[in-house]
């Protein structure tokens, strides 16, 4: 188990990202993970990434997949607790832009 649903109110959803690391060996399982309760949320939908210490373009993959679950009007998925490293990182593959970051 790579996510954790810590959601607390019917109309929002919260995962937390459990791992330090969000890449090649483990984001297909967020992406299995994920993308029933992301494609079955109806309303906001926010990724902690608060334990995140590393994120490659697979990683990267992962999250953006999410946001093309939500249909256009709940776009995009909100980001928690992204530290300067994978802050740097989404901003080099230019997807910073894609999400709304909050903390």
């Amino acid at each position: 188990m790579i996510i954790k649903n810590t959601t607390k109110s019917p109309d929002s959803l919260v995962l937390c990202i459990l791992a330090s690391a969000l890449d090649v060996t483990n984001a297909g399982t967020f992406r299995d993970e994920a993308s029933p309760l992301v494609a079955g949320s109806s309303g906001k939908v926010a990724v902690d990434c608060s334990k995140l210490e590393f994120i490659d373009s697979s990683g990267v993959g992962a999250l953006l997949h999410a946001n093309k679950l939500l249909p256009p009007e709940r776009r995009p998925v909100c980001l928690t607790g992204v530290g300067p490293k994978i802050m740097a990182q989404l901003e080099l593959m230019h997807v910073h832009r894609s999400f709304v970051f909050e903390g």
